[in-house]
């Protein structure tokens, strides 16, 4: 039976991540969204209720403590807004039903143990806009699930309690030979806050959520009662003992959560390499010298071609892992500000007019990403004003992934392509 489950969550698995890949492409996008693998772990609240008892049976409608344990995988789509997790868990389900008075039993308690084996395929909707924090992002979300168990093992036993004197009366059987039906049918709904980080410029998630599991089908079984397969109190095999009504089990989840893309795992660590020279011949006014001329240049560099005095306009400063922002948001991180700083200090000195272009890798939609890189650039534009930069000498634009500076088949180039430049103009800004 686990067999049969594992092959239909990996068939699930595949044929949404096909689905996922055929759509990216009819969307024109140059790179799907990446599935994610991880786990939850957390403690379990069951619940047992029957029809068929009279409101006056103390525990018609029980309690009893568990656990539940999911592998999953999880893929974000519509720019983040739905996600999907088809996963597999290990959950157990009944409880204790206690004060049975019966001509059979007297102050009696019956437990179902039942440890069940479960599909389920939340569809998930992430409520408002992240909050940014220092290292990462919070994200609430909500959930609506369809649950479908199969019973792997557990027990049923009924004990009576007797005189003070005397060991208790019990039987105790595994559900396999009791009346269980071997099937579970059920439907969550659940709420949820995750954490988004970066490891590596890949997103991950961590966080917490809360599940009500709701019962649907009958867990009674169907077998004959000949004598051969009946039932004692409630459940038990003993004696031949007529069943009415229906018995359900639903339960609160309290899970922990965690989990990374599946692209982590493929990173090759390399030190990240400089942007590609792309030699361009320029013939100098007065000589034949070829001078090989960079797509764009470090800050350094400027300032040492500077002191050179040479001159540096209609040239492109590239900023590399030094400008960093917020996951997601065009915050810009404080180790960033001494290069800012720097480069603030260079255009008091010049009176260079700059414009400020945005840029990043080819992950994620174009829309979302054109503006993103907008956004950034104007925040390093409003970053240099306050450190006493004239506005009028600024511009910003942003470009999204459309020009990046090398492929986008790495991470480490990938991280080359999310940047910010700027570019010095020969002329006067318009801004």
């Amino acid at each position: 039976m686990i067999k049969r489950f594992v092959l239909a969550f990996s068939a699930l698995f595949l044929a949404l991540n096909l689905s996922a890949q055929e759509t990216a492409v009819e969307n024109n996008e140059v790179e799907p969204s990446t599935w994610s693998v991880g786990f939850f772990f957390g403690p379990r609240l069951n619940f047992m209720n029957f029809t068929n008892l009279s409101s006056d049976v103390n525990g018609a409608k029980s309690m009893r403590g568990g656990y539940a344990f999911s592998l999953f995988a999880y893929r974000e789509f519509k720019d983040g807004k739905f996600g999907i997790r088809p996963q597999i868990s290990l959950v157990n389900r009944g409880a204790k039903l206690t004060g049975i008075d019966s001509k059979y039993w007297e102050n009696a308690e019956y437990t179902v143990k039942a440890k069940y084996l479960d599909l389920r395929l939340p569809l998930i909707m992430n409520l408002g806009t992240p909050k940014e924090l220092s290292f990462g992002a919070l994200q609430p979300y909500i959930y609506l699930t369809p649950v479908l168990g199969t019973v792997r093992g557990g027990e049923i036993s009924l004990e009576e309690k007797l005189d003070f004197d005397e060991e208790p009366m019990a039987l105790t059987m595994d559900v396999s030979k009791a009346n269980m039906s071997a099937w579970y049918l059920g439907a969550g709904l659940g709420a949820g806050l995750q954490y988004k980080f970066q490891i590596l410029g890949e997103n991950c998630y961590a966080g917490a959520e809360l599940m009500f599991d709701y019962g649907i089908s009958n867990t009674y079984g169907k077998k004959e009662k000949d004598g051969k397969s009946t039932d004692v109190g409630y459940l038990v095999n003993y004696t031949n003992y007529p069943i009415s009504g229906k018995r359900k089990f639903s339960g609160l989840e309290i899970a922990f959560t965690a989990c990374v893309p599946i692209s982590l795992f493929k990173h090759k660590r390399q030190k990240p390499a400089l942007p590609p020279i792309v030699e361009q011949p320029v013939i100098e006014e007065d000589t034949a010298v070829v001078v090989e001329e960079k797509p764009c240049y470090e800050l350094d560099e400027i300032i040492t071609l500077i002191s050179n005095g040479e001159n540096v306009k209609g040239k492109t400063i590239c900023a590399i892992n030094t400008i960093n922002f917020d996951f997601g948001s065009a915050k810009i991180k404080p180790e960033s500000y001494d290069y800012l700083d720097k480069l603030a200090k260079i255009l008091k000195q010049t009176g260079a007019n700059i414009k400020v272009n945005g840029h990043t890798d080819n992950k994620g939609k174009d829309a979302y990403n054109l503006k993103l890189s907008q956004d950034r650039a104007k925040s390093v534009v409003e970053y240099l004003v306050k450190q006493g930069i004239e506005k009028e000498k600024l511009t910003s634009e942003g470009f999204g992934f459309h020009r990046p500076l090398t492929d986008n088949d790495t991470e480490e180039h990938r991280a080359m392509n999310r940047r910010v430049e700027f570019e010095i103009l020969e002329e006067e800004s318009n801004n």
